[in-house]
């Protein structure tokens, strides 16, 4: 029997979701052999492409961890209806963000699966670098999936008719898979300046990896992941620099910069949606084309950044506040002029594109920067050996912070000194939301210090906050919030998975 894989999206099986506007409708239509997409190095790349499109998807990264993840990390608020539970941190496994985003996940390892089976015996110029691509993307996906649902099926093979069931496999089998894939990235992808430009290259693995150590060493503070993360960080470590002005990080005619180590690529493509980010985030009126405006950080989240480093520059490069101006000449006051109702929050700049048209945009999306790079050096840093040689690191992030646009230096945030190991553990975290905050570091964040700290610092600190509105939530104190609810529609479809495989509370 042929086998066929469609060059648009290269998804070898489908799904259609119907409903409300802010649906995805994919009709796939064109269809290639397997046989010869992967014969002539052009097909490989197209193949490539087919990759990075599903990983861009708004399934993915181009809507559902913005307008689903964000809300359920405990520092964004939704006004979308259809986020309700997500945002009162009350998901349920038949969310209509949740059940787009498993299979657009699963649907993005299914293309890298494709693409190693097809290329592991390969005999063209580009057989690494596409398998490093490959390999890269497959470990990032499952990074992520098993960070969001802890354990889950494992797929390494095309999809087949045959054997589409899969049983869930334990988290420690995941991260197995997820080191072993980085591992081969690593050994497979080129040097920075070997590729191009606004591709991963070797160090992105390795910044991922440290990544993966750093979570395996919060559960329990295991020193030997401490220093395998450090190992992994300290191979990115000068071979990229920080933008002098934060400001221009997120100026849509400043992409693929010396700060940018991994950066989501979008670009026009005619009629076919590639992302909702923009409306998402984007104030209503604010530009001449409909936006919604529905996630928006929480009143806590703002002030919290607002009254440790009043003048930061990065504030009004990260919020809008106070009051916008509609392109109608109307002003509408936000927080915290309005406290009450859907204007009572502030909302983030670091996605704004004057040219979105409502359904495409250029604006590519930071995955990984440098200045996160430096901050995570910096907390391996305290853990290994206490604060004294971490302070360059952080200090380096916020020398650039308190650069303005006019090349003068703010006040704050003042360069740090003479803190405790706990102290510095603590603020270290409250600096990677001033810094990252928006930018699909947030849940993770929240979450990799265990339950105590995601209780105290997110769930106490907003439910015991002066200023909530009559729009805010009240978060439950629960521990099934660590992680999120298997997908009703999995549990429907998957003979391998029951009711019994449900995560903890739901």
């Amino acid at each position: 029997m042929k086998k066929y894989i469609a060059i648009i999206g290269l998804i070898t099986s489908f799904f259609v979701v119907t409903g409300c506007d802010d649906y995805l409708e994919e009709d796939i239509e064109t269809f290639f052999e397997e046989e010869q997409v992967f014969s002539t190095e052009d097909g490989v790349e197209a193949a490539v492409n087919g990759l990075y499109q599903s990983y861009s998807d708004p399934g993915y990264h181009g809507s559902s961890i913005h307008t689903f993840i964000n809300p359920v990390s405990g520092r964004f608020f939704s006004n979308q209806g259809a986020s309700e539970d997500a945002t009162s941190l009350n998901t349920l496994p038949n969310n209509t963000w949740l059940t787009r985003m498993w299979p657009q996940m699963y649907a993005t390892i299914n293309v890298a699966n494709t693409i190693i089976f097809n290329m592991e015996d390969s005999q063209l110029a580009n057989r690494e670098t596409t398998l490093g691509q490959a390999y890269f993307i497959r470990a990032a996906t499952y990074f992520d999936l098993v960070r969001y649902f802890g354990g889950v099926p494992i797929k390494t093979l095309p999809a087949n008719i045959n054997d589409l069931d899969t049983p869930r496999s334990s988290k420690e089998e995941v991260y197995e898979l997820v080191i072993s894939d980085f591992e081969k990235a690593k050994e497979m992808l080129p040097n920075p300046g070997e590729y191009i430009s606004d591709r991963p290259v070797k160090t992105a693995a390795n910044m991922f990896l440290a990544k993966v150590y750093m979570t395996l060493a919060g559960e329990n503070n295991d020193m030997s992941m401490w220093q395998a993360a450090y190992d992994e960080a300290i191979q990115v470590y000068g071979r990229y620099s920080l933008v002098p002005v934060f400001e221009d990080l997120f100026d849509i005619t400043n992409e693929n910069t010396s700060e940018a180590i991994f950066e989501i690529q979008y670009g026009s493509n005619g009629a076919v949606r590639n992302s909702d980010v923009i409306r998402s985030y984007t104030l209503k009126q604010l530009f001449d084309y409909p936006t919604f405006g529905r996630v928006r950080p929480n009143k806590e989240v703002f002030d919290q950044h607002f009254n440790q480093y009043p003048g930061d520059p990065r504030i009004d490069a990260t919020f809008t506040y106070d009051s916008y101006v509609k392109v109608n000449g109307n002003t509408v006051n936000l927080y915290p002029t309005q406290i009450n109702g859907n204007d009572g929050f502030t909302a983030i700049n670091k996605y704004l594109d004057p040219n979105f048209n409502g359904t495409t945009t250029s604006r590519n999306m930071l995955k990984l920067r440098y200045a996160d790079l430096l901050l995570m050096l910096a907390e391996i840093e305290n853990e290994l050996n206490g604060p004294a040689d971490a302070y360059q690191y952080v200090n380096e992030v916020l020398a650039r912070a308190r650069t303005q646009a006019d090349g003068t230096q703010a006040v704050e945030p003042a360069d740090w000194s003479g803190m405790s190991q706990d102290m510095f553990r603590m603020r270290i975290m409250k600096e990677r939301q001033y810094e990252l905050l928006g930018e699909n570091h947030d849940w993770f964040d929240t979450r990799r210090r265990g339950y105590e700290y995601f209780l105290e610092e997110i769930i106490e600190t907003h439910n015991n906050f002066p200023n909530l509105g009559n729009k805010d939530y009240i978060y439950p104190v629960s521990v099934k919030n660590m992680l999120l609810p298997i997908p009703s529609t999995e549990l429907s479809n998957n003979t391998e998975i029951s009711q019994a495989d449900q995560n903890p509370g739901y």
